[in-house]
């Protein structure tokens, strides 16, 4: 038991050491083989003591002999770690440019100060905006992380890359961004912040290209070790509700830039803690930005209806199946989702200042987008089952070194244009067959304009949306209107942002236009999927026992029969 309080207290005092260091001198790669392997190693060996004490020991002393073991191995990482920071990282002239592409689940952009929002949810991303070119009309290809993110990283709309469903992946015949600078000879890594089989985890595809792919949990105390690894995941599921990943995620990312490397680097971080929670708060940051824009209102509520909390709630809420939330109720939500969003700009800054205390700032293009919004019942409903704009729109923000500081781009932009962005950026051919259109123009030509027409399609319920300039369109099924919905929607975001009025039975030749111009991008896109799967059958996606639970705590499955 002493040992355990001991080498308890001397961990966290390594580990505020190197939390004060976690910018400073960096690790080399040699260094970091090492620490990894002898960790590794000696986790095992104090597993299989500890095993042995376990069956000699009471209670109390188990728990005693599981912290030494947890503690030891922080201990011996966080003094490998302060030994190997003594060299230098100095990354080799390269005309090629790194990349950073950050994608912030469920985030709005006009609950962002960086899109004028009237509390100050992100300074630093608002730092970064008058650093770059801020794009105003961004619009995802989904409702959904899946599709969305098919999208960012191989150029093509849902309907041609086929990822529409929850068991269908990324396919061979789809050469990704990552796999396209791999080629290259960029270093490629990921962290994502989802298990393998969430939705942009191994199981869809989305590892291949990086040469490191790292799922959730993120180890908070060194770059890998399984036993550390375990230890984080408990203590995030039990102890912290998994709230505040983007902590260990950012530590992480700054280590792994920090190794010393001759080629140019693309690094892909999907940021979790702004998306819905599933246990005890629909959304969640740890202090002090849990509730610091209402401070104190949010312990008088507890989200609960009956014995239904949390998300859980807001999806019940969704489905028809429970009342929907107050005015008072909807607030403190939307509280805490800011909370959440400051709480990861916080986390970005840091990696921000890393990125500048290297001198890499200028050498690396930033880019910060999201797989799609939030609601908050502006349409009657909570989180993102809909294709109205404030789902459908997104922030992108690009930080290119030769993008014009400051410039806020009109017109409408797709997730499909990163992808030729990022290839003429770094100098690269374009990919052949994709949809989307490179943005550089815009990033650097004071003149140059962008506006593309963008399909969008919701979670699996048949809805699609067709954004052409200010107009919106959105085709419902048809079942919709047994339950007294429309089965179309159209709106002008010029004279109506707020989409409140349905101009579909008032404009009927605006409503024919633009079904037909639809209908035109559907079969092309269905056209492109056909050419590019060569008669192949696409390779599906198992959704074991495990992925079935997380889905589910998720809303992305409602019960055991589905």
């Amino acid at each position: 038991m002493r040992l355990g309080w001991a080498t308890g207290a001397l961990a966290g005092l390594v580990e505020g050491a190197l939390a004060l260091r976690s910018i400073g001198p960096p690790i080399d790669r040699f260094a970091t083989m090492l620490i990894t392997i002898g960790v590794d190693a000696l986790a095992l060996a104090l597993v299989g003591a500890g095993i042995g004490m376990l069956s000699r020991r009471g209670v109390c002393e188990r728990a005693g002999a599981l912290a030494a073991t947890a503690s030891v191995c922080a201990v011996v990482a966080g003094t490998a770690l302060a030994l190997a920071g003594a060299s230098s990282r100095v990354q080799k002239a390269t005309d090629q440019p790194n990349f950073l592409l950050i994608s912030i689940d469920t985030l709005r952009p006009d609950h962002l100060s960086a899109y004028g929002y009237a509390r100050d949810t992100s300074p630093r991303l608002a730092k970064l905006a008058h650093q770059a070119v801020r794009f105003e009309d961004a619009t995802s290809h989904s409702s959904w992380t899946l599709p969305a993110h098919v999208s960012m990283l191989t150029g093509l709309d849902p309907q041609a890359h086929g990822v529409l469903a929850r068991n269908q992946r990324i396919q061979d015949y789809h050469v990704t961004l990552a796999e396209q600078l791999s080629a290259a000879g960029y270093a490629t890594a990921a962290w994502v912040g989802s298990f393998d089989w969430g939705f942009v985890g191994s199981r869809y595809g989305f590892a291949a290209g990086f040469d490191r792919f790292i799922h959730y949990p993120h180890a908070k105390r060194f770059r890998s070790a399984r036993l550390a690894r375990a230890v984080d995941a408990f203590t995030l599921e039990h102890l912290d509700r998994h709230v505040g990943n983007a902590r260990a995620q950012v530590d992480a990312v700054i280590n792994w830039i920090a190794i010393d490397r001759s080629a140019p680097f693309f690094a892909f971080v999907h940021l979790y803690d702004v998306h819905s929670k599933p246990v005890t708060l629909p959304y969640e940051a740890p202090a002090p930005f849990r509730d610091m824009f209402c401070p104190g209102r949010v312990d008088t509520i507890d989200f609960c209806d009956e014995d239904v909390c949390a998300s859980d709630r807001l999806l019940e809420i969704a489905r028809g199946w429970r009342r929907p939330l107050d005015q008072h109720e909807i607030e403190i939500a939307r509280c805490l989702y800011d909370g959440a969003i400051a709480f990861v700009d916080h986390e970005l800054g840091r990696l921000f200042d890393a990125l500048e205390h290297w001198a890499l700032d200028e050498r690396t293009v930033v880019i910060v987008t999201s797989d799609h919004g939030e609601a908050f019942f502006e349409h009657d409903y909570p989180l993102h089952s809909t294709l109205h704009h404030e789902i459908t729109r997104i922030p992108l923000i690009i930080k290119a070194p030769s993008a014009i500081a400051g410039k806020r781009a009109t017109g409408v932009v797709q997730q499909a244009d990163l992808m030729p962005t990022v290839l003429e950026l770094a100098g690269l051919p374009p990919a052949a067959d994709i949809q989307g259109q490179s943005l550089v123009p815009v990033l650097t030509r004071f003149d140059a304009q962008h506006d593309v027409d963008t399909l969008a399609f919701d979670d699996g319920f048949g809805g699609v949306l067709l954004r052409s300039g200010s107009q919106t369109y959105i085709q419902h099924v048809q079942a919709r209107a047994l339950e007294g919905k429309p089965v179309a929607e159209l709106y002008d975001l010029d004279s109506d942002p707020g989409q409140k009025h349905n101009r579909f039975h008032r404009a009927p030749d605006e409503a024919a236009r633009l079904q037909q111009r639809m209908a035109d991008l559907r079969r092309n896109a269905q056209e492109l999927n056909a050419r590019l799967r060569d008669g192949s059958k696409p390779e599906a996606v198992e959704i074991g026992e495990q992925a079935r639970a997380g889905l589910r705590a998720l809303g992305y499955i409602e019960d055991e029969a589905e």
